[in-house]
């Protein structure tokens, strides 16, 4: 009896203590560096946020289409998402990113932008089933009627690949700096040039005791 009362003890202070790390990566203490994300933003975490992400993606599409080179892009384009590599301390899905990024530049300009989904790299989502439904010709249970030739998926024109980069930096005895940097790059697949590349930077201010995770 005594055992699995000590048990339950150290059972609560390991949650306890796993709460108290948790309420110090979001705690009051963190705020933001610029003063335009002080007033853009209701609230302020040690990491990344859905608040932050969406912030990067629209100014990267803001950015994007004041750009000549992407203004100068004739005809429909098609964009294949490459690899976006999350360099930081969290579990932070890339994807959510590139979605946010191509949502935001279809909605701004409609009927100019697409995305492939029979090709991908980490950055983006395949649709698997793409290339699946594709062996189905020659299979004599399905109506062969039905299935799609071959030559009718669209090559993209385009690639957007990234990197988010997290540097903790001490700059107190009780302060760190956190600064998150989201390196976006769009290619053109044909010439292997950069169209636009840009990197935006979210710096926030914390206790040391704030964990960015």
């Amino acid at each position: 009896m005594k055992t699995a009362a000590l048990n339950k003890k150290i059972l609560a202070s390991c949650v306890a203590g796993a709460l108290a790390l948790a309420l110090a990566g979001c705690g009051n203490d963190v705020t933001y560096a610029s003063q335009k994300d002080l007033n853009d933003k209701k609230y302020a975490t040690a990491g990344l946020d859905y608040q932050d992400v969406e912030d990067a993606a629209k100014t990267a599409v803001a950015s994007m289409l004041q750009s000549h080179d992407v203004q100068g892009l004739q005809g429909k384009q098609v964009i294949a998402v490459s690899d976006v590599i999350n360099d930081t301390m969290q579990h932070f899905d890339t994807e959510q990113l590139t979605q946010m990024v191509i949502q935001t530049l279809k909605d701004k300009v409609q009927g100019k932008f697409y995305v492939t989904r029979a090709i991908a790299g980490s950055g983006g989502g395949e649709d698997k089933m793409i290339d699946r439904a594709r062996k189905l010709r020659n299979n004599d249970e399905y109506n062969q009627e039905t299935t799609k030739e071959k030559g009718t998926l669209r090559a993209p024109d385009l690639s957007l690949s990234g990197k988010v980069i997290q540097r903790n930096a001490r700059v107190s005895s009780s302060k760190q700096r956190i600064d998150y940097i989201f390196i976006l790059r769009l290619a053109s697949i044909k010439s292997g040039l950069d169209v636009w590349s840009q990197e935006f930077p979210i710096t926030k201010l914390g206790s040391n005791k704030s964990v960015s995770w």
